[in-house]
């Protein structure tokens, strides 16, 4: 039995759309896909190509996100390892470097783009009433993470929910789902595989080295984004493409050594 699995978290009609464009858009593994929404949203849209999960969800936050955080309880029993997309991503080739290590690790994810645990919206707050001093650790991408079953992970997953409810289900929250994924791993001394950003691309602007395997922005994938020489690092924004020729890398390279 293949035991790895795709699984989406969304609900409203907007959303399901945005999923199936994913599918269509993508070039996915193969492997089962498994949606987990809430007791009303119409699925019909994804026409049997996704397995439904229903569930009656307790978490809200920012923009409804805390329900990210309830993914664990409500996997598919016959799975043991998953890959996590949000709805606005485009899988571009092949990602089974993080369903292994996952498998090894527990976790597979990358850095994110705002990159600082402690200055992401001053959450270097939380930090502190959790007891973890702030030291410059980073952030990772809870939109894209591959992760596999084991008591290590579900702790994670439990820290994770616990500090959604806590500090995102509020009246005002200043946080969505993301940071508390990051601090629940450092809460439980849990150290996952770290993949580079091309497996979780924003296209904020940062540099990319090689291919981007996952490209997670609401801006349409640039056409041939990777049939270009790896040897220059480039960068995305607004799908318009930016590329730091030889020279110019030369240039910066001999300017930090006559800085020196």
């Amino acid at each position: 039995m293949n035991r790895r699995a795709i699984v989406f978290l969304a609900w409203g009609e907007k959303y399901i759309g945005e999923i199936r464009e994913c599918i269509d858009e993508s070039i996915l593994p193969d492997v089962p896909i498994f949606l987990i929404t809430d007791r009303d949203t119409d699925v019909s849209e994804l026409d049997g190509h996704v397995q439904i999960r229903r569930t009656d969800f307790q978490l809200t936050g920012r923009r409804g996100n805390g329900r990210k955080a309830e993914i664990w309880e409500n996997l598919p029993d016959e799975f043991d390892t998953f890959l996590y997309l949000d709805v606005d991503t485009r899988v571009l080739g092949d990602v089974s470097l993080g369903f292994d290590k996952a498998e090894q690790w527990g976790i597979a994810i990358s850095q994110a783009a705002h990159y600082s645990l402690e200055d992401f919206r001053d959450y270097r707050d939380v930090m502190v009433v959790e007891g973890i001093e702030p030291r410059g650790q980073i952030v990772y991408g809870a939109g894209v993470y591959f992760f596999s079953r084991s008591p290590q992970t579900a702790a994670v997953f439990s820290s994770y929910r616990r500090l959604v409810a806590q500090y995102s289900c509020t009246p005002e929250p200043r946080w969505g789902d993301q940071p508390h994924l990051t601090l629940a791993m450092e809460l439980n001394d849990f150290n996952p595989y770290t993949l580079s950003t091309g497996f979780n691309h924003r296209a904020f602007g940062e540099w990319i080295s090689g291919q981007i395997r996952i490209w997670h922005s609401y801006k349409p994938v640039p056409e041939n984004v990777n049939e270009l020489d790896p040897v220059f690092p480039r960068c995305y924004a607004n799908s318009t493409r930016r590329i730091i020729s030889a020279r110019k890398l030369q240039s910066a390279y001999k300017g930090e050594e006559d800085g020196d």
